[in-house]
């Protein structure tokens, strides 16, 4: 007896009707001027400053960096700094970025790190300050030396940063508006079909 292959089968499981996608690892989002992906993204061989598209051999503009966001409301712990160091180490989230920059563009931003560096000795001058005359006025000042030394240390790790970070999802900032609208038309972020089923079971 010849069974029918396009009979149902009565024991077998209901169909499921709809998609299951896959995204692909490092993809990422365009959403105004932010970067919208997860743990990781990958960002298109382009300067993220400039918009100038570089070569992928060329692996002097490439970088590959650790980005970190913790909620801004634990810098009011900063007068307390043991307290804020480890409240920051045990809430802040990871979020690891390949991007590129252009080497004119990549001397710019080292200049942050004299900034830094320049805010490290006023932080330690008011130390010493405030230590010297026992003014507690002056913590003021060695608060915000430290603010900005912080500041200038994240601007010199690069040029983009996290600036939220909501359900699982790391919103960055820092790219030019040319990277932007090339990131925006690049198809690094596609949606992979992993199973298209129809209504009576069978792989469309």
């Amino acid at each position: 007896m010849t069974t029918d292959q396009n009979s149902a089968n009565p024991f077998a499981s209901p169909p499921t009707i709809g998609e299951t996608v896959t995204i692909v690892a490092g993809s990422y989002e365009i959403q105004g001027e932010r970067i919208l992906g997860k743990e990781k993204i990958v960002l298109p061989h382009a300067c993220v400053k400039c918009g100038e598209v570089l070569s992928e051999q060329d692996s002097k503009t490439r970088r590959k960096k650790d980005l970190y966001w913790v909620h801004p409301a634990i810098f009011v712990l900063v007068i307390q700094l043991l307290i804020f160091l480890i409240v920051y180490l045990v809430t802040r989230r990871k979020c690891h970025v390949e991007y590129s920059i252009c080497r004119e563009c990549n001397a710019k931003q080292r200049i942050n790190i004299v900034y830094c560096l320049g805010s490290l000795a006023v932080f330690i001058g008011m130390i010493a300050l405030m230590i010297n005359f026992e003014n507690a006025w002056l913590s003021l000042g060695v608060i915000l030396a430290f603010v900005a030394m912080l500041t200038f240390a994240i601007r010199a790790n690069g040029p983009l940063t996290v600036k939220a970070y909501k359900k699982g999802e790391f919103q960055l900032r820092g790219a030019g508006p040319a990277f932007l609208q090339l990131a925006a038309s690049t198809t690094d972020a596609e949606v992979i079909p992993a199973a298209v089923l129809a209504e009576d079971g069978r792989l469309a």
